[in-house]
């Protein structure tokens, strides 16, 4: 866990960043062991990709809430891997990420990407979100994600209700 600093105060520091090749390097193979056990639905190597205490946060959800408690949270390897499992059982077909970039820290302890998703719906209809993931990583696994999108889109995609009121019906 990394400690709270103010924005000034972090700009303010003089400690040089780490670097580290070896670091940024196994944050990337953890990304890609991460998504390729969710695209293939092995839950045993998902397990295997992220730590025992992982957590994944969906913070900008359709609850409309970004504080504690009002928006996805999963924490812990069975957690996670349920929620990965429950999602691609039935779920829209992936056709792949567009527009990709990735940036990963010196150190390699955070990874970040910025992508559009590019899916099709069981029902046909297509769906393209924006989504920008935020990846903490810890001895060469996925110790927590953040996973940004736009809750509008998803919540006309997948019928769901905005702040647990409101329908959308066209975009």
């Amino acid at each position: 866990m990394t400690k709270a600093i103010s924005l000034g105060a972090l700009l303010k520091a003089n400690d040089d960043p780490a670097d580290s090749a070896a670091g940024r390097r196994a944050a990337k193979d953890a990304i890609l062991r991460f998504f390729k056990a969710v695209a293939t639905r092995d839950a045993a190597a998902l397990a295997q990709s992220i730590t025992e205490d992982a957590v994944y946060e969906i913070p900008f959800s359709e609850s409309g809430s970004t504080e504690a408690g009002g928006f996805r949270r999963y924490v812990g390897t069975t957690e996670v891997v349920e929620f990965w499992m429950e999602t691609t059982a039935n779920g829209p077909k992936n056709l792949g990420a567009e527009d990709v970039e990735l940036s990963i820290t010196g150190d390699g302890s955070q990874v970040f990407i910025e992508q559009r998703g590019n899916m099709v719906l069981t029902d046909g209809r297509p769906y393209r979100n924006k989504y920008v993931f935020r990846f903490s990583i810890r001895d060469g696994r996925i110790s927590h994600v953040r996973e940004y999108f736009n809750p509008v889109v998803a919540a006309y995609a997948f019928k769901r209700k905005i702040a647990n009121t409101f329908l959308i019906e066209t975009l």
